[in-house]
Protein backbone atom coordinates (compact mmCIF):
# COMPACT_ATOMS: atom_id res chain seq x y z
CA UNK A 1 0.00 0.00 0.00
CA UNK A 2 1.09 3.64 -0.85
CA UNK A 3 0.81 5.77 1.86
CA UNK A 4 -0.68 9.57 1.12
CA UNK A 5 1.21 12.25 2.71
CA UNK A 6 -0.57 15.24 1.59
CA UNK A 7 -3.43 15.19 4.42
CA UNK A 8 -3.51 17.23 7.73
CA UNK A 9 -4.70 14.25 10.26
CA UNK A 10 -1.82 12.29 11.69
CA UNK A 11 -1.62 8.42 12.51
CA UNK A 12 0.15 9.45 15.57
CA UNK A 13 -3.28 11.36 16.91
CA UNK A 14 -5.54 8.88 16.32
CA UNK A 15 -3.67 6.47 18.02
CA UNK A 16 -2.97 8.05 20.83
CA UNK A 17 -6.34 8.87 21.32
CA UNK A 18 -7.69 5.27 21.07
CA UNK A 19 -4.63 4.74 23.85
CA UNK A 20 -7.52 3.98 26.83
CA UNK A 21 -10.23 2.19 24.30
CA UNK A 22 -9.51 -1.06 25.33
CA UNK A 23 -9.56 0.00 28.99
CA UNK A 24 -13.10 1.97 28.34
CA UNK A 25 -14.42 -1.57 26.49
CA UNK A 26 -13.74 -3.86 29.57
CA UNK A 27 -14.83 -0.85 32.21
CA UNK A 28 -18.40 -1.56 30.07
CA UNK A 29 -17.95 -5.13 30.66
CA UNK A 30 -17.26 -5.05 26.43
CA UNK A 31 -15.10 -8.25 25.15
CA UNK A 32 -11.82 -7.32 24.20
CA UNK A 33 -11.09 -9.26 21.03
CA UNK A 34 -8.16 -8.67 19.22
CA UNK A 35 -9.15 -9.94 15.75
CA UNK A 36 -12.97 -7.56 15.53
CA UNK A 37 -13.14 -5.07 13.12
CA UNK A 38 -12.27 -2.39 15.86
CA UNK A 39 -8.77 -3.53 16.70
CA UNK A 40 -7.57 -5.23 13.19
CA UNK A 41 -8.13 -1.18 12.02
CA UNK A 42 -5.80 0.09 14.38
CA UNK A 43 -3.23 -2.46 13.64
CA UNK A 44 -3.61 -1.54 10.45
CA UNK A 45 -3.21 1.77 11.74
CA UNK A 46 -0.48 0.93 13.55
CA UNK A 47 1.86 0.09 10.50
CA UNK A 48 0.94 2.71 8.57
CA UNK A 49 2.77 4.84 10.88
CA UNK A 50 5.49 2.53 11.26
CA UNK A 51 6.23 3.31 7.22
CA UNK A 52 6.27 6.79 8.21
CA UNK A 53 8.82 6.03 10.82
CA UNK A 54 10.38 3.89 9.03
CA UNK A 55 10.47 6.69 5.73
CA UNK A 56 8.94 4.74 3.21
CA UNK A 57 6.26 4.89 1.33
CA UNK A 58 4.38 1.29 1.93
CA UNK A 59 2.95 0.02 5.10
CA UNK A 60 4.05 -3.99 4.82
CA UNK A 61 0.88 -6.07 4.94
CA UNK A 62 -1.37 -3.25 3.89
CA UNK A 63 -3.78 -3.34 1.07
CA UNK A 64 -5.11 -0.31 -0.51
CA UNK A 65 -8.88 -1.16 0.60
CA UNK A 66 -7.19 -2.17 3.92
CA UNK A 67 -5.61 0.66 4.61
CA UNK A 68 -8.47 2.99 3.21
CA UNK A 69 -11.63 1.11 5.80
CA UNK A 70 -9.29 0.92 8.40
CA UNK A 71 -9.02 4.52 8.70
CA UNK A 72 -12.44 4.90 7.60
CA UNK A 73 -13.40 2.90 11.05
CA UNK A 74 -10.39 4.08 13.31
CA UNK A 75 -11.66 7.63 12.64
CA UNK A 76 -15.03 6.29 14.13
CA UNK A 77 -14.06 5.12 16.73
CA UNK A 78 -11.98 7.79 17.84
CA UNK A 79 -14.72 9.64 17.42
CA UNK A 80 -17.18 7.31 19.36
CA UNK A 81 -14.55 6.85 22.44
CA UNK A 82 -14.06 10.35 22.91
CA UNK A 83 -17.91 11.36 22.85
CA UNK A 84 -19.00 8.75 25.13
CA UNK A 85 -16.08 7.28 27.34
CA UNK A 86 -17.50 9.01 30.38
CA UNK A 87 -21.28 7.88 28.82
CA UNK A 88 -23.51 5.29 31.01
CA UNK A 89 -22.45 2.12 30.82
CA UNK A 90 -26.01 0.85 30.25
CA UNK A 91 -26.63 2.59 27.08
CA UNK A 92 -23.31 1.52 25.48
CA UNK A 93 -22.37 -2.45 26.31
CA UNK A 94 -24.69 -4.01 24.23
CA UNK A 95 -24.61 -1.74 21.48
CA UNK A 96 -20.70 -1.18 21.19
CA UNK A 97 -20.61 -5.45 21.36
CA UNK A 98 -22.73 -5.39 18.46
CA UNK A 99 -21.32 -2.43 16.83
CA UNK A 100 -17.81 -4.55 16.72
CA UNK A 101 -19.11 -7.48 14.94
CA UNK A 102 -19.02 -8.16 11.55
CA UNK A 103 -16.30 -8.84 8.22
CA UNK A 104 -13.49 -7.07 8.69
CA UNK A 105 -14.03 -5.50 5.03
CA UNK A 106 -17.14 -3.98 3.93
CA UNK A 107 -17.23 -6.02 0.49
CA UNK A 108 -17.52 -9.31 2.53
CA UNK A 109 -20.90 -7.38 4.42
CA UNK A 110 -24.12 -8.96 3.56
CA UNK A 111 -27.77 -8.83 4.99
CA UNK A 112 -26.85 -11.04 8.10
CA UNK A 113 -23.59 -9.86 8.98
CA UNK A 114 -24.34 -6.32 8.72
CA UNK A 115 -25.41 -5.24 12.49
CA UNK A 116 -22.34 -4.20 13.22
CA UNK A 117 -21.74 -1.24 10.65
CA UNK A 118 -25.27 -0.73 10.97
CA UNK A 119 -25.07 -0.32 14.70
CA UNK A 120 -21.62 1.74 14.29
CA UNK A 121 -24.04 4.56 12.25
CA UNK A 122 -25.90 5.14 15.06
CA UNK A 123 -22.77 5.40 17.83
CA UNK A 124 -21.05 7.69 15.13
CA UNK A 125 -23.72 9.91 14.13
CA UNK A 126 -24.35 10.45 17.97
CA UNK A 127 -20.61 10.69 18.72
CA UNK A 128 -20.84 13.48 15.79
CA UNK A 129 -23.47 15.43 17.40
CA UNK A 130 -21.96 14.87 21.17
CA UNK A 131 -18.51 16.10 19.76
CA UNK A 132 -20.33 19.37 18.40
CA UNK A 133 -22.05 19.83 21.95
CA UNK A 134 -25.36 18.15 21.77
CA UNK A 135 -26.50 16.07 24.83
CA UNK A 136 -27.55 12.28 23.22
CA UNK A 137 -29.29 9.63 24.73
CA UNK A 138 -29.63 6.20 23.46
CA UNK A 139 -33.20 5.29 23.57
CA UNK A 140 -35.62 4.19 21.36
CA UNK A 141 -36.03 4.44 18.41
CA UNK A 142 -32.09 4.72 18.36
CA UNK A 143 -31.29 8.22 19.56
CA UNK A 144 -32.32 11.04 21.62
CA UNK A 145 -30.48 14.68 20.51
CA UNK A 146 -31.34 17.14 23.56
CA UNK A 147 -31.00 21.03 22.97
CA UNK A 148 -31.71 23.57 25.62
CA UNK A 149 -35.23 24.15 23.82
CA UNK A 150 -36.27 20.99 22.20
CA UNK A 151 -35.35 16.91 21.60
CA UNK A 152 -35.28 14.89 18.55
CA UNK A 153 -35.87 11.19 18.75
CA UNK A 154 -33.87 9.53 15.77
CA UNK A 155 -34.55 7.14 13.80
CA UNK A 156 -31.21 5.79 12.09
CA UNK A 157 -31.18 3.11 9.05
CA UNK A 158 -28.88 1.93 6.43
CA UNK A 159 -30.06 0.34 3.24
CA UNK A 160 -28.41 -1.80 1.72
CA UNK A 161 -29.37 -0.96 -1.92
CA UNK A 162 -30.91 2.42 -4.07
CA UNK A 163 -34.07 0.27 -4.30
CA UNK A 164 -34.54 -0.09 -0.64
CA UNK A 165 -34.35 3.73 0.70
CA UNK A 166 -38.02 4.23 0.66
CA UNK A 167 -38.59 1.03 2.47
CA UNK A 168 -35.97 2.02 5.22
CA UNK A 169 -37.45 5.65 5.05
CA UNK A 170 -41.09 4.41 5.95
CA UNK A 171 -39.93 1.80 8.27
CA UNK A 172 -37.88 4.90 10.26
CA UNK A 173 -41.19 6.66 10.19
CA UNK A 174 -43.19 3.83 11.57
CA UNK A 175 -40.50 3.38 14.62
CA UNK A 176 -40.75 7.38 15.21
CA UNK A 177 -44.66 7.57 14.77
CA UNK A 178 -44.43 4.54 17.71
CA UNK A 179 -42.13 6.83 19.53
CA UNK A 180 -43.60 10.54 19.33
CA UNK A 181 -47.24 9.65 20.01
CA UNK A 182 -46.47 9.46 23.87
CA UNK A 183 -43.90 12.20 23.85
CA UNK A 184 -44.35 15.78 25.25
CA UNK A 185 -44.78 18.42 22.48
CA UNK A 186 -41.66 19.46 22.62
CA UNK A 187 -39.83 16.44 21.11
CA UNK A 188 -39.51 16.22 17.58
CA UNK A 189 -38.43 13.53 15.28
CA UNK A 190 -35.53 12.94 12.70
CA UNK A 191 -35.10 10.12 9.54
CA UNK A 192 -31.14 9.69 9.64
CA UNK A 193 -30.45 7.37 6.30
CA UNK A 194 -26.77 6.15 5.66
CA UNK A 195 -26.01 5.74 1.97
CA UNK A 196 -22.27 4.37 3.10
CA UNK A 197 -23.69 0.75 1.67
CA UNK A 198 -25.31 2.21 -1.24
CA UNK A 199 -22.65 4.43 -2.38
CA UNK A 200 -19.70 1.93 -1.58
CA UNK A 201 -19.83 -2.14 -1.17
CA UNK A 202 -16.16 -2.07 0.04
CA UNK A 203 -14.90 -3.05 -3.74
CA UNK A 204 -14.49 0.82 -4.86
CA UNK A 205 -13.14 3.88 -3.58
CA UNK A 206 -14.00 7.83 -4.44
CA UNK A 207 -10.93 9.52 -6.38
CA UNK A 208 -10.63 12.46 -8.27
CA UNK A 209 -12.20 16.42 -7.63
CA UNK A 210 -14.54 16.96 -4.83
CA UNK A 211 -16.49 18.58 -7.58
CA UNK A 212 -17.68 15.18 -9.41
CA UNK A 213 -18.10 13.98 -6.19
CA UNK A 214 -20.39 16.54 -5.30
CA UNK A 215 -22.26 16.19 -8.72
CA UNK A 216 -23.29 12.37 -7.66
CA UNK A 217 -24.32 13.38 -4.11
CA UNK A 218 -26.25 16.21 -5.95
CA UNK A 219 -28.46 13.72 -8.13
CA UNK A 220 -28.50 11.17 -5.33
CA UNK A 221 -29.96 13.86 -2.61
CA UNK A 222 -32.65 14.76 -5.43
CA UNK A 223 -33.61 11.04 -5.85
CA UNK A 224 -34.55 11.13 -2.00
CA UNK A 225 -35.62 14.61 -1.84
CA UNK A 226 -38.58 13.05 -4.05
CA UNK A 227 -38.97 9.92 -1.54
CA UNK A 228 -38.82 12.55 1.83
CA UNK A 229 -41.98 14.34 -0.33
CA UNK A 230 -43.99 11.58 -0.28
CA UNK A 231 -46.75 11.87 2.71
CA UNK A 232 -44.92 9.79 4.69
CA UNK A 233 -45.77 11.69 8.25
CA UNK A 234 -48.91 12.14 9.33
CA UNK A 235 -50.61 13.02 12.93
CA UNK A 236 -47.77 11.78 15.71
CA UNK A 237 -45.03 12.47 13.21
CA UNK A 238 -46.22 15.30 11.59
CA UNK A 239 -43.10 17.00 14.18
CA UNK A 240 -40.32 14.54 12.14
CA UNK A 241 -38.15 15.98 9.12
CA UNK A 242 -35.78 13.91 6.83
CA UNK A 243 -32.16 13.88 7.54
CA UNK A 244 -30.01 11.93 4.23
CA UNK A 245 -27.09 10.90 6.21
CA UNK A 246 -23.62 10.63 3.84
CA UNK A 247 -22.11 8.96 6.25
CA UNK A 248 -18.16 7.44 5.81
CA UNK A 249 -18.36 7.80 1.27
CA UNK A 250 -14.98 7.80 1.56
CA UNK A 251 -12.21 7.95 4.10
CA UNK A 252 -9.63 11.13 5.22
CA UNK A 253 -6.00 10.11 4.15
CA UNK A 254 -3.49 10.76 7.26
CA UNK A 255 -0.06 11.97 7.29
CA UNK A 256 2.64 11.84 10.65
Amino acid sequence: MIVNRTAQLRYSDILRDLEGFDGWLRSLGVPVRTMDRAHCAVQKLERAHQAFVNDTDHAEGVSKADYLFALTEALELRDVYRAFRFHPPEQLCDRLNRALSGPLLPDAETAKNSDGRNVMFELALGAEWALCGGNIEFVEPDLLLRTPDRCYLVACKRPEHEHAIRAAVRGAASQLRAALSPASIDHFGIVAISLSRVLNRGNVYFSGRYEDLSELLNGLMNTIGRIGEQPTFTHATSRSSFMLRLLQIGARDCTD
